[in-house]
């Protein structure tokens, strides 16, 4: 995996990308706004400032994307998409490490992830990558993980 995290990139998603991304996020847990929204989503990724959206880039093509819509809080809620074709390969902890040093640098406290209670690959990738149940909303367990300065060092949660 070493050499896959060394080569994947995150790019800034642009509206170029829409295209190629939209099928992805038609899997289970995932959508699009309803309604009037969904026509705008790209072009609200692009624009909000609240959210960091990227491309993942291995080899060349995309083969993911990331989302952190940061909160006021420091507490951003991700979401990750491994394109179908490049799963179960290391791909998404790969995307993960990734986004997580973007989280450092925008100097977030904790990550959340809202994932489908019947996504029970979802709820294990996101358990091996720290984060822990907090509960359930609705069809979603809340996953919540608190973001470090180092890479592997413990959380160290104060209050």
């Amino acid at each position: 995996m070493t050499e896959v995290v060394r080569s994947l990139q995150l790019r800034p998603f642009l509206l170029a990308d829409a295209g190629a991304i939209e099928p992805w996020l038609q899997g289970p847990g995932l959508s699009l706004p309803p309604g009037n929204l969904r026509a705008q989503w790209a072009q609200r990724l692009v624009t909000d400032r609240r959210i960091q959206a990227m491309v993942a880039e291995w080899r060349g093509r995309r083969i993911g994307f990331v989302r952190l819509d940061c909160g006021p809080d420091g507490i951003a809620e991700v979401t990750l998409v491994v394109a179908p074709g490049c799963r179960r390969q290391g791909l998404g902890s790969a995307m993960f490490l990734a986004a997580l040093h973007h989280a450092r640098r925008l100097h977030l406290r904790g990550l959340i992830a809202c994932v489908d209670v019947s996504n029970h690959p979802a709820l294990g990738f996101f358990a091996e990558q720290g984060f822990r149940a907090d509960g359930v909303v609705g069809n979603r367990v809340v996953m919540r993980r608190l973001v470090h300065a180092g890479d592997h060092a413990a959380p160290l949660d104060i209050g």
